[in-house]
């Protein structure tokens, strides 16, 4: 297990493979970044990373989860590799590994394209001034969000604890859509699923006036007033169980594969 973990890791540095790492950790955040850098009135760099990791990140991430290993596996699937697989490894293992490296690459490079927005808009952009923020006068009341407690205490804590928190969400995203890949049929079906689970429910929630268990609103939670810590994980666990009852009900007792 340990070197087949090992072994897709370091096949993971190709050029389109760089590509997509650079473009969700860097390009996405920034093309938010400069869209809204005029658009809004700052009154600290907090709010201009929470604007930077909305919208445009916020509506895309299951996709983003999704683009970071799934295509690997879904081309060793149209090729048959998985075939021949089969004559030298066990492919129970075989799949475990692929489950592993998909859950731990997409949390890391989710969590990247947080943690470096959070360390440029904090650190860099104030060498360069793209922002004009407004001084803060008396009467002036600076919305708080969810996280806003960790900011209390330390900066930092808040950019490394909210990235973390969204790793962790990237890296379920990406097992719930790796898991229908081997349990559907049509793959298409099966990488969509997380997606348009996401945005239903965010209606869901919106026509029940509940924004605040909505998955975009529990994991990108600038868009509503500061809700109790615990309401985050109220989408976080109910994808959580599907993705462990689609294990324990259908996968682990399949003892024979379709490919």
């Amino acid at each position: 297990m340990k070197q087949l973990i090992r072994r897709e890791f370091t096949n993971l540095w190709t050029p389109r493979s760089l590509m997509v790492y650079i473009g969700i950790i860097f390009i996405v955040p920034f093309v938010q970044f400069m869209t809204i850098r005029d658009r809004y009135e700052f009154f600290d760099p907090i709010e201009v990373f929470e604007e930077s990791v909305s919208t445009i990140p916020a509506m895309l991430f299951p996709v983003l989860a999704i683009l970071i290993f799934l295509p690997n596996i879904l081309a060793e699937y149209r090729h048959n590799f998985l075939t021949y697989t089969r004559t030298r490894i066990d492919l129970s293992v075989y799949l475990v590994a692929k489950g592993l490296v998909n859950a731990i690459l997409s949390g890391i490079v989710l969590f990247s394209m947080i943690f470096m927005t959070f360390l440029f808009v904090m650190y860099v952009e104030p060498l360069f001034h793209l922002v004009e923020y407004t001084a803060v006068t008396d009467g002036v009341v600076i919305p708080t969000t969810t996280f806003s407690f960790l900011q209390e205490i330390h900066p930092m804590l808040y950019g490394f604890s909210y990235a973390v928190w969204i790793g962790v969400n990237g890296s379920l995203y990406a097992t719930m859509a790796y898991l229908l890949i081997l349990t559907l049929d049509n793959l298409f079906v099966a990488i969509s699923i997380p997606f348009l689970a996401y945005h239903i429910l965010n209606f869901v929630a919106g026509i029940f006036q509940v924004p605040k268990f909505s998955p975009l609103s529990t994991l990108f939670p600038f868009n509503i007033t500061a809700q109790p810590i615990w309401t985050i994980f109220v989408p976080f666990l109910l994808f959580l169980s599907i993705g462990v009852g689609i294990y324990l009900f259908h996968l682990r007792s399949r003892r024979e594969w379709s490919f």
